[in-house]
């Protein structure tokens, strides 16, 4: 309780603004009064707004509303996309458009900001098969507003919401027939109806139901361009459409038991299927995804000093998908060849074949021997089963043997002296993915023998109760529990265990006549959580009205994020629990000042803020053969006589990180392979710090809202100080050479800097820079939303995205190499520095406008530009990385590639609203 004892003592930051309690009160009351006089953004607040948004806008939180009508000007496809154009400080990793999305505010990463709909957390909670994106499950056509707290917000809602909680209200049933049915089409043969119709059961509207429904089907548009794909890869057919389907269908249910009493029950089950085959491996790979969620919530006023929320909520997403990645049969080895081709080689005093080429003027000498190649060295080769002493029943199933027991060749591998192919030449699609902890089997193939779903489910409560005391002092209690375990196939092997977290927090809230103008907020949380440490999170924050519509406000407190399912250690049957792992930790500071004001018949709202990020316990990633001790080569244990690392190795690998060490001691003792990873927390700080400048208002006719961010997001370098080494050669920059080492250097024209006896570090930001922009963090963004509307049925809305360099961290092994000037060979790919403009317009008709015809065009200006970038050592696939002519070593053996973003196109939509 350290913290909290800090916490206690330590001033309040700064924060608050705006009336806490939105219940319905009798008009003309005072809660009216003060509701006519809250502004957020400028703007004065409606009871379309929750509660929480008013009560954190009154005491310091960062607010921001985005409206439906804001929504629609936008014709956003999906929920990636409405949150690139309308969230301020929003970036968004992965594509959109490609089935795959988180939401990222403000630099942090994906663990730090909390996407909640309808109060359930939409967060990946891992599945052995690969990552689930729950974001990707919101209906667009059924939001009807979306509100941002920026800044650390776990205290009321818990883990993940370290830089802030971006929560969507859905529409609702509201005791009244109403509703809206809609058609979307346009480019890449983009094709979608939607649907919602509110019904009241009686006559007094207490009891009403709301059913709504989409389809939604795209080809979508080119994600890579032909240039980002491996050579094999394009032979196989690796390129081709990336095609998007999103069905769902869902009923709400709300019983209005008094004036200030409901129950609103939901579910919703939506299906997201789509393909993100990859450039530099995947031939073909379709995902199916499903999300079966249901909700309840609850809310009594009890009087008019005492109320109520609870909220509960449960789902169980589901993946399976299919998996077809490029193989190329690899250089023959000797002992593959037959005996008597052996002793020849043998002869010649050949013991292995590093490059195609030799093998090849090796067979051209020995009358009948093919120059082929194989697919399947024995073991170690990807493929399901590919020793037969693992299967259940002993029968060898390898993808990559001759499993066809009619076949002359069967048992034997594909590409030996009896079954050639071209050497470096692609063989056909193979099924690739196995269950790691599991029977060994193939997980992603096809129909019931070999495809496998995987997933979990997440369930948990949420309750409060807010008290007003008086005028002056208010005060809220909560308890929330969170919980979720894997739920995925046994084949998979993942361990049944149930994180739990479990936390009561409190709120303190004060509107003290000291400081006219002044509310303050005094909040902690304790959590106890099953599998890892309780955690204690605070939060203090403050508003202060000075006159005139300034104002100025702050917040600031810690909040911290969760192990995922397979960060807690839990995959595999046998595996130990993971005791040493701490969640990760967020402080946060979020402070800025401004002024709201009439103007020209309108409103308007500048703010300044500026924000101050430190995230702790990182975590990552890394195989207990490069971090444990005891798989150490020069370690006396028989169980492993071919590991690469000394001690010193590990050590130095442990520096960066908290050693797993009770883990380390378990799968040690349990024989685990060092190839098996576990997660860890990295001793680095992720420092973020930035400014905000917000520019709001609304006219007659005219209406704008722009946000500038600028952003420093820094994480440790991997590759500081660390020595450069020469392009197409072995040689390290270390200034102690061989030589024949001195030799090659001169050889290449070497500049003085590299032949220096005191070595020569990697020149540029990688290797000279301790901290350094973290990767797919923009150093600035500009957005906005501007809107004329010329009459009552004219809309014209343009939505401008503005962005400075945005990097995409080249790998460690790539950074360090250098040309014989001295010179990055492969610098890191810069995808900023673009501007994309969007627009719409909208037609209302109708008597009661209830006709709306939109056309929506994107990238209208025509921008060429990438949403996110990818690679690495990646293309091993490549024919001449087959061959053996480029290896490691060589720049040609790197690439990276980016992810288009959508070139100009348009789309048409209808919508009937009644």
């Amino acid at each position: 309780m350290n913290r909290m004892l800090k916490f206690s003592l330590s001033a309040l930051l700064a924060t608050a603004a705006i009336p806490a309690a939105l219940a319905e009160p009798d008009a003309g009351g005072e809660d009216t009064k003060r509701l006519e006089t809250i502004r957020v953004e400028g703007q004065t607040v409606d009871a379309s707004v929750s509660d929480l948004a008013i009560d954190f806008a009154e005491y310091g939180t960062q607010v921001q509303l985005i409206t439906d009508e804001e929504i629609a000007t936008g014709g956003f496809t999906n929920f990636g996309e409405l949150a690139s154009g309308l969230i301020r400080g929003a970036n968004i990793g992965y594509s959109p458009d490609e089935g795959e999305f988180t939401i990222r505010i403000d630099g942090g990463t994906d663990r730090d900001t909390l996407l909640l709909v309808d109060g359930v957390p939409y967060f990946d909670r891992s599945s052995p098969l690969e990552d689930l994106w729950p974001a990707t499950a919101i209906d667009p056509r059924m939001i009807s507003s979306v509100e941002v707290y920026r800044g650390g917000n776990s205290l009321y809602f818990g883990s993940n919401g370290g830089l802030g909680v971006v929560s969507v209200k859905t529409k609702e049933p509201d005791g009244t027939l109403n509703g809206q049915f809609g058609v979307y089409a346009g480019a890449f043969k983009t094709r979608e109806i939607y649907g919602n119709i509110s019904v009241p059961l009686d006559k007094e509207g207490k009891h009403s139901f709301l059913v709504y429904g989409r389809s939604y089907e795209t080809d979508a548009h080119e994600l890579f361009s032909e240039d980002a794909y491996g050579d094999n890869v394009l032979a196989l057919g690796g390129r081709h459409e990336f095609p998007y389907s999103y069905n769902s269908l869902g009923f709400k249910y709300l019983w209005q038991i008094a004036p200030e009493t409901d129950l609103r029950l939901g579910a919703s089950y939506s299906t997201i299927d789509f393909r993100d085959s990859f450039p530099q491996s995947t031939v073909f790979q379709p995902n199916f995804t499903e999300f079966p969620i249901y909700n309840a919530a609850f809310e009594h006023r009890f009087n008019d000093k005492l109320k109520l929320e609870v909220e509960g909520h449960y789902q169980n997403p589901q993946l399976k998908n299919n998996e077809i990645d490029a193989r190329i049969c690899q250089i023959p080895r000797v002992q593959d060849l037959p005996q008597d081709i052996q002793a020849l080689a043998a002869d010649q005093g050949i013991t292995s074949f590093s490059t195609a080429s030799q093998f090849e003027a090796f067979a051209a000498d020995i009358p009948g021997l093919a120059a082929g190649c194989v697919t399947n060295p024995y073991g170690g080769a990807g493929g399901a089963y590919d020793d037969k002493a693992n299967t259940p029943d002993g029968i060898d199933r390898s993808f990559w043997l001759n499993n066809d027991p009619d076949s002359p060749y069967y048992g034997q591998p594909f590409g030996t002296f009896d079954n050639p192919f071209p050497i470096g030449n692609p063989i056909g699609y193979v099924i690739q993915s196995t269950a790691s902890f599991g029977d060994g089997g193939p997980t992603k193939g096809f129909g019931t023998v070999d495809q496998r779903e995987s997933g979990y489910t997440d369930f948990g409560l949420n309750a409060r109760a807010t008290y007003t005391i008086n005028d002056m002092v208010e005060v809220v209690a909560g308890v929330q529990n969170t919980s979720y375990r894997d739920n995925s196939d046994d084949d998979f092997g993942v361990r049944d265990v149930t994180l739990s977290s479990t936390g009561i927090y409190g709120d303190l809230r004060l509107s003290l006549p000291v400081l006219d103008g002044f509310s303050g907020s005094f909040a902690a949380r304790q959590d106890f959580n099953d599998k890892f440490d309780d955690q204690s999170v605070w939060k203090v924050g403050m508003r202060q009205n000075l006159g005139y519509g300034l104002y100025a406000r702050g917040s600031g407190g810690t909040s911290y994020s969760l192990p995922k399912i397979d960060e807690i250690g839990a995959f595999g049957p046998t595996t130990n629990i993971n005791p040493g792992l701490e969640p990760q930790k967020v402080d946060a500071l979020n402070v800025g000042a401004g002024i709201d004001g009439d103007i020209f018949g309108g409103t308007y709202n500048i703010e300044i803020g500026y924000f101050d990020t430190d995230i702790e316990n990182l975590f990552s990633s890394r195989s207990i053969g490069q971090v444990c001790l005891q798989y150490a080569n020069d370690v006396a244990n028989p169980l492993y006589p071919d590991l690469d690392n000394d001690t010193s190795a590990i050590q130095n690998n442990r520096k960066s990180i908290i050693p797993p060490d009770s883990f380390c001691s378990y799968a040690a003792s349990n024989n685990l392979d060092a190839s098996q990873g576990v997660s860890v927390n990295a001793l680095n700080t992720q420092e973020i710090q930035g400014f905000t400048i917000d520019v709001a208002f609304d006219l007659d006719k005219w209406a704008a809202d722009f946000s500038f961010t600028k952003m420093e997001s820094l994480e440790e370098n991997a590759t500081f100080g660390q020595f450069a080494r020469l392009e197409g050669t072995a040689i390290t920059l270390d200034g102690n050479y061989t030589a024949a080492e001195l030799g090659t250097l001169t050889a290449r024209g070497a500049s003085a800097a590299l032949l220096s006896p005191d070595g020569y570090i990697i020149p540029g930001v990688r290797g000279s820079d301790r901290k350094i922009q973290s990767s797919e963090r923009p150093d600035w963004t500009l957005s906005g939303l501007i809107t004329y509307k010329p009459t009552d049925r004219w809309v014209f809305s343009l939505n401008p995205r503005w962005q400075g360099d945005e990097f995409a961290n080249s790998g460690t092994s790539v950074a360090r190499l250098v040309n014989p000037q001295g010179e990055r060979v492969f610098e890191r790919l810069n995808f900023g520095n673009y501007f994309v403009l969007n627009g719409s317009v909208q037609y209302f008709l109708g008597d009661e406008k209830q006709h709306r015809f939109l056309i929506r065009g994107v990238n209208l200006l025509g921008e060429d530009y990438f949403e996110r970038a990818s690679g690495g050592s990646s293309y091993t696939r490549d024919r001449a990385a087959v061959r053996g002519e480029i290896g490691p070593n060589d720049a040609a053996y790197y690439r990276q590639y980016g992810w288009n973003g959508k070139p100009r196109s348009f789309w048409i939509q209808y919508e009937y609203s009644f």
